[in-house]
């Protein structure tokens, strides 16, 4: 697990799962052919599987470590979860074993940060106990962007219990709030001096970046604003997950814009392999330089 700095403040990323997925036809509703192969000599195989063209997607959380803090960004699937997809189905995964040997076990996370409530950013929220649902990380406090909570609340009260984002509305989201483990955030708030909240809807209604910054270096940490690095190259590629399909194109359009600005290191939440970069400009579109470290 590759430690990277921002100053004095470190990130890690630690895997839940990794495998492909979606074929790109499907993914991307704007999807071309040819220039999708224009660019696939660099996606093949660690970003595109070999000979079927799927999509390989990792689903993993950020470890950001401030000195003051130890912060969770996204808690991907987490395990026992009763879920429609079968590779996401009543998982079994070492995940906190692998959380704990990057020197971050449970009890020390003092912030988890969702960049927005889908399934596969808020699982290990929360774990089975007793048969109950409970917060994993007992000395955290999970913040929640107001907009994002406020949207799925509305839907679960339209669509009834247990059918909201595949159920995990209520077995990972809801029981943090009834342990008064949650805090509402608007985008000014900040948990850490080196840390602040962006706004960037469209994925979702709520979707925010969590920007980590410290002695000249930033990082972006993006969740799902882009899904794969063709995004970059091709940011009016919204995925076929985004609720609202040009608002998440403008979204991913201006992070990208931003990170060329502050030269951040784009950490998104599902690149696998090479996983994170800094953004280039290229004419009217952009590029990504990876971070080999």
């Amino acid at each position: 697990m590759t430690v990277r700095r921002i100053g004095n403040a470190t990130i890690q990323k630690v895997e839940e799962l990794c495998a492909a997925g979606f074929r790109p036809n499907r993914m991307f509703p704007r999807f071309d052919q040819e220039a999708f192969d224009a660019q696939k000599h660099w996606m093949v195989p660690v970003h595109v599987e070999p000979g079927s063209d799927r999509l390989v997607g990792s689903v993993h959380t950020w470890v950001v470590k401030t000195g003051r803090h130890t912060i969770l960004i996204d808690t991907c699937l987490g395990n026992d979860k009763q879920r429609h997809n079968a590779a996401w189905n009543n998982l079994s995964l070492p995940f906190l074993d692998r959380l704990r040997a990057c020197g971050c076990p449970p009890e020390s996370v003092d912030f988890v940060m969702c960049t927005h409530l889908h399934v596969d950013h808020v699982g290990w929220n929360t774990k089975l106990e007793n048969g109950r649902w409970v917060p994993t990380f007992p000395n955290a406090r999970y913040l929640f962007a107001k907009r994002e909570y406020a949207h799925w609340e509305s839907e679960r009260a339209r669509q009834g219990e247990g059918k909201v984002n595949d159920g995990s509305f209520d077995d990972s989201v809801l029981p943090v709030v009834e342990a008064g483990k949650a805090v509402m955030i608007d985008s000014d708030h900040q948990p850490d001096p080196l840390l602040t909240i962006r706004d960037y809807p469209g994925h979702t209604p709520g979707s925010i970046a969590i920007n980590l910054e410290d002695d000249g270096k930033l990082a972006c940490f993006s969740g799902d604003i882009m899904h794969h690095p063709i995004q970059v190259y091709h940011p009016d590629w919204s995925s076929q997950f985004c609720s609202d399909q040009e608002l998440s194109a403008r979204s991913r359009r201006k992070l990208l814009e931003d990170c060329v600005e502050g030269n951040a290191l784009l950490c998104p939440a599902h690149f696998p392999g090479e996983n994170a970069g800094y953004i280039k400009q290229a004419g009217d579109s952009f590029r990504i330089e990876w971070d080999r470290q």
